[in-house]
């Protein structure tokens, strides 16, 4: 996806159908579970993970800085290190580590920088999001662009009150993206990690940016499973933007367009991994900028959907989003609908309450229809 700001962002804002017949089911409005705050004044707030303790995580992209400078192509950017990854319990938020590299517009509306977590086996890993392509050249002090060449694009894992860098995935992918440019030739190289997954000793992310799943080694290799493309006739690509395990053990990955920009396009993949080698098929259909995923523990998938009138960054794009739930028998609820602009990570709850970020490309001092910043909101 050509990486204008807000898909930056989004994305930092960019098969056959099996096991169940779920593209026929539409999904059917409900105004309850109501939506309740549980933080604001957030700064981007992306990524979420429940740990097996009930602990949950939070990446906060940050709200970029004031050294900027002026790209022909990308316009005004600003940096500064006010990225974090948080933990929510019952005292707030906690910044359990902060000062990470963020990077957007004046005013910090929809900035990059730390896009995922996910807290697994006792540790917290989390994902960057961008890659360091051209940072080197940019005209910042040379503490910011230091921090993004440390910074961008790494998956890693949080040290105390640091994040440790282990593999550069969002630099590997766009070296990728380069040498494979026939499957997306207007816009290859590109890459974006957005999407996390660390499960039963496997770590994989989900690139917007390379349409990819990737599988980091335990020695930091990187290597790309499966490029997830677009539809017949597509005006973009697909761009996976999150990874679920389901309760059948495969990785289930949801996607922002499928090709399109016009709602009804984005789908979820179901995708085997075995003996290093990857099957997909698509499993659901019909959805609508899916940005967040996964499963509760009665096995029913919720997707989040940044906009469900389509992505449109125009300023008369609708800002509501809601949450899709489908049932194991494929029945679909959609909600949160009026209660949720740009919303992006989702994770459940044991007691079957869901979490999900909202105003998610919001910085803490908000704007338009997210005055109190980025939120953290529970549903149920």
């Amino acid at each position: 996806m050509r990486r204008t700001q807000l898909a930056v962002s989004v994305a930092a804002l960019a098969a056959t159908a099996t096991v169940l017949a779920l593209v026929s089911t539409p999904a059917q409005a409900s105004a309850l579970p109501s939506v309740h705050v549980v933080a604001s004044h957030l700064n981007n707030p992306r990524g979420l993970s429940m740990s097996a303790g009930g602990t949950l995580y939070l990446a906060e992209a940050g709200r970029a800085g004031t050294n900027c400078f002026t790209d022909p192509v990308m316009g005004t950017n600003c940096a500064g290190l006010t990225g974090s990854i948080d933990r929510v319990g019952s005292d707030g938020v906690t910044r359990i580590v902060r000062g990470l590299i963020s990077i957007g517009g004046p005013g910090g509306v929809a900035a990059e920088g730390m896009v995922a977590v996910s807290a697994s086996g006792g540790q917290v890993f989390a994902q960057f999001g961008a890659n360091t392509n051209g940072v080197a050249g940019a005209p910042l002090p040379s503490f910011l662009v230091n921090a993004a060449l440390r910074d961008l694009g790494q998956f890693g894992w949080v040290d105390g009150s640091s994040f440790h860098t282990a593999a550069g995935v969002g630099d590997h992918d766009f070296a990728w993206a380069g040498e494979h440019k026939y499957l997306v030739p207007d816009q290859f190289p590109d890459s974006n990690p957005n999407g996390v997954l660390i499960t039963g000793g496997e770590q994989f992310v989900v690139d917007a940016g390379a349409n990819t799943l990737d599988e980091v080694e335990p020695d930091g290799q990187v290597r790309v499973l499966t490029f997830l493309g677009s539809l017949t006739n597509p005006v973009t690509d697909a761009v996976p933007t999150c990874a679920a395990k389901g309760p059948d053990g495969a990785i289930y990955v949801g996607e922002l367009l499928g090709g399109q920009y016009a709602p009804g396009h984005a789908r979820v993949w179901r995708i085997v991994v075995k003996d290093g080698h990857a099957t997909k098929a698509a499993w659901a259909n019909g959805l609508t900028t899916v940005q967040g995923c996964g499963f509760d523990k009665w096995g029913n998938f919720y997707a989040t959907e940044f906009q469900v009138g389509g992505l449109d960054e125009s300023p008369t794009g609708s800002p509501l989003g809601a949450v899709v739930k489908i049932a194991p028998n494929g029945h679909r609820t959609t909600l949160g609908m009026g209660q949720l602009f740009y919303p992006s990570g989702f994770a459940a709850g044991a007691d079957g309450s869901i979490y999900v970020s909202n105003c998610s490309i919001a910085p803490a001092a908000g704007f338009g229809p997210c005055p109190m910043g980025g939120q953290l909101v529970r549903i149920g």
